[in-house]
């Protein structure tokens, strides 16, 4: 299975444009346009993940179009590989680790647990000392990228310890919930 999975360059830009927006039903020359490749190499490709089972295809208004199967069994791990690697946390650590004084940045919430929808936003967490106008502008550019919006909480490493210390109930629940560390790990937290 996992052969017939990553094994091409336009099956990759398939499965995260798919993974990464799961309520999406596209037909093969919109996706031609929106993962950048030729008709004939999505159609091949569209026919592999279909067959695989991450994909289901159906008509609609004389249309063939494809959807993600949501019950692919490994459709977490794969939606876990693809926001680490090429998706949303692969873009989101590159800009960060062009900002100074990052001690550890994470996604967490329902990006995280594997349950996004097309609508989500996205939550970051950003502990360290940074400037605040070079945040605001690489957020900007990660927002327009990944065409959703990015709610992110600054704290200072200070801050940090001392919410943890004081048990306080948003970073509990954050510390107990999924993350993607993009900058630091989850032991140090």
């Amino acid at each position: 299975m996992l052969e017939k999975l990553f094994s091409s360059r336009v099956r990759v830009r398939l499965m995260k444009l798919f993974i990464l927006h799961p309520d999406g039903h596209y037909h093969a020359r919109e996706l031609s346009r929106q993962v950048d490749a030729n008709y004939s190499a999505i159609w091949k490709e569209l026919k592999n993940l279909e067959q695989v089972g991450l994909l289901i295809s159906e008509t609609m208004m004389n249309r063939k179009v494809y959807r993600l199967n949501s019950a692919f069994p490994i459709l977490p791990e794969l939606r876990s590989i693809l926001l680490k690697t090429v998706g949303a946390g692969d873009r989101i650590r590159q800009a960060l680790g062009d900002l100074e004084g990052i001690e550890a940045a994470f996604i967490y919430g329902s990006f995280a647990g594997g349950e996004p929808d097309m609508h989500s936003d996205l939550d970051l967490m950003i502990i360290g000392e940074i400037d605040l106008s070079e945040l605001s502008s690489s957020i900007a550019a990660m927002e327009e990228h990944l065409a959703r919006p990015i709610n992110y909480i600054i704290y200072s490493q200070e801050e940090w310890k001392s919410k943890v210390e004081e048990r306080d109930p948003l970073i509990l629940n954050v510390l107990k919930g999924d993350k993607i560390m993009l900058i630091g790990s989850a032991d140090e937290l």
